[in-house]
């Protein structure tokens, strides 16, 4: 396990794949007793990954590998985080490894992971300093966030970066069969369609491969219900891929009326066309189109912009992130999202709604950009607008939702 543990956290943070497709595309190689305790370590070694790095890197006095700076994070992780491990099973596994690649390594591997047991690791006195260190943030991020919120909140939000959170699944109420509603229907109810998803392997499930359950979390789930999607109306979704949001509006509308679904990329926009035969719906028509350049008529009763955003608040969901926060990021994401909340005003008819959502924790991107397009467009109003914070059940998320008075 550990060895399959050092290749998956090695693609990731060295070749930078996603993590959670990681995870989808290759948990079942490993015995189902394993899977539990090698998703927590792989989740848990990169929500932790600047602290763990720190703790050993004090040790090390020469130049080390990537691939042995990942399995010397991961031990450490293992020995600072987890208590039913015993320490020398980490350590001897660890030697272990490098010895299959290189024996003169393993002492080395072993001097360090050693001195890690023995020698405390000092957090900063600076309270930022120590906030970011210990939750394997940016100090800038710690800083914005103690800015636009407050200090408790930045530490609120930094915190909740590390929480483990469930999975859930949202039932198809259009493709259910009374054995399958009674199997779901005994899971641990979120609300109203949306269920704590209780097994391990999401992908070889009979309920998701037939189409009775798509998987996403409560506040993307809040966000396809925010505009209140109706039977027989016109929906477009401008940033739709890969569909779990446009899916569960089609499912709101019953399968009924009609959502014209956008992604950039023609490869995104056949991940909703799969999600959509998977779920046996037909009222979505995916295209591959850049949504700031298209030309949409004006008779649309909702429209979705759901953003590319700087995800600052799914960093628990998606840890791999935090290995490559980027303040500059803001710089091109916001004009972005400028241009497609004003393109998705241009398709709005009269009365119907406009609902902007990212999955970030930015005033920038969320209230200011809601207060700055507001401004600038008299014939909209803002009907409400909602902030979801981490709680440790789901991540974070901003929601709007205007309405086109004429």
């Amino acid at each position: 396990m550990r060895e399959w543990l050092w290749n998956a956290l090695c693609e990731v943070v060295l070749h930078q794949t996603y993590s959670n497709l990681y995870l989808k595309n290759h948990l079942q190689e490993l015995p189902e007793k394993d899977r539990a305790l090698a998703s927590r370590i792989f989740y848990g070694t990169l929500q932790n990954y600047v602290y763990c790095k720190a703790a050993w890197q004090r040790f090390a006095k020469t130049k080390v590998s990537g691939k042995l700076q990942v399995l010397l994070t991961f031990s450490t992780y293992q020995l600072l985080f987890l208590d039913k491990v015993p320490e020398y099973a980490v350590i001897n596994d660890a030697v272990d490894l490098v010895k299959k690649n290189s024996s003169k390594q393993a002492s080395f591997i072993n001097a360090i992971l050693r001195k890690v047991t023995r020698e405390y690791f000092d957090l900063p006195e600076d309270e930022i300093k120590a906030l970011a260190l210990e939750t394997s943030l940016p100090e800038w991020l710690v800083k914005m966030w103690k800015a636009q919120y407050s200090m408790e909140e930045a530490k609120a939000f930094a915190e909740a970066t590390l929480d483990t959170l469930p999975v859930y699944a949202a039932i198809n109420p259009t493709n259910q069969t009374a054995a399958s509603r009674k199997e779901i229907e005994s899971w641990q109810k979120v609300q109203d369609g949306l269920y704590v998803y209780p097994k391990t392997s999401v992908a070889n499930d009979p309920l998701y491969r037939e189409g009775r359950i798509s998987i996403l979390d409560p506040g993307s789930y809040a966000i396809a219900l925010y505009g209140n999607p109706s039977e027989n109306e016109k929906v477009l979704d401008l940033c739709a891929a890969p569909g779990s949001k446009t899916m569960i509006m089609a499912e709101q509308m019953n399968n009924l009326g009609h959502i014209d679904a956008y992604d950039l990329h023609e490869h995104r926009a056949r991940l909703i066309e799969q999600d959509m035969n998977r779920l046996h719906l037909s009222n979505i028509s995916a295209k591959a189109a850049d949504s700031t350049m298209i030309e949409p008529t004006k008779d649309y009763d909702l429209v979705l912009c759901d953003v590319p955003c700087t995800g600052y608040g799914v960093l628990a969901r998606k840890p791999d992130m935090k290995l490559r926060l980027n303040p500059e990021d803001m710089d091109q994401l916001i004009p972005l999202q400028a241009k497609l909340l004003e393109k998705g005003s241009e398709a709005v008819k009269t009365g119907g709604r406009l609902v902007y959502s990212t999955c970030t924790l930015n005033k920038k991107e969320n209230e200011k950009q809601v207060e700055k397009f507001l401004k600038n467009h008299p014939d909209f109003e803002l009907d409400e607008q909602q902030t979801l914070y981490p709680d440790g059940n789901h991540d974070g998320f901003y929601m709007a939702r205007m309405i086109r008075k004429k």
